[in-house]
């Protein structure tokens, strides 16, 4: 897994990179990414408690999940692009956070087909902080490692 920091002053490029190959078709792992009864099973820190999707573009989304303290915390956002089976770019924010108050980062998850599989890059830029970077670095870790089981499973 590649994860590359671009510049940890400026939120607006503050920049997460990840890439993790999944032994599935993007077909498979785009589905498990954007069904919300399959969200609802592989997402979140600890459980994931309830996964809305309208997949369109300027349709949105809501998941809450349980975090280690058994905290509900819900990301909310809308689709900015929606290109079965190869890409999705949405909004991301954590509602109830007064971090998050006027920020305004994307998210963007390309579905490339490799031989065996398919690699999956995640791109996340425009955080609050460098803190927050770090945090969801942590956090799209764990993601995909719980989505890798859950394809695979």
């Amino acid at each position: 897994m590649n994860t590359e920091t671009v510049n940890a002053e400026n939120a607006e490029t503050l920049i997460l990179e990840l890439r993790r190959f999944f032994p599935v078709s993007r077909e498979r792992l785009f589905a498990a990414w954007t069904d919300p009864a399959e969200v609802r099973q592989w997402f979140g820190c600890k459980t994931c408690v309830d996964a809305r999707v309208d997949l369109r573009p300027g349709g949105s989304y809501l998941i809450s999940s349980k975090n280690h303290e058994d905290e509900i915390c819900t990301a909310v956002g809308e689709y900015r692009e929606v290109t079965p089976p190869s890409r999705l770019v949405y909004t991301w924010r954590w509602e109830g956070d007064s971090d998050w108050d006027g920020v305004e980062s994307v998210v963007t998850v390309e579905f490339n087909e490799q031989p065996g599989g398919t690699e999956m890059h995640l791109t996340h830029r425009g955080f609050p902080s460098a803190e927050s970077r770090g945090r969801h670095e942590q956090g799209w870790t764990g993601v995909m490692e719980k989505l890798g089981d859950f394809v695979q499973g």
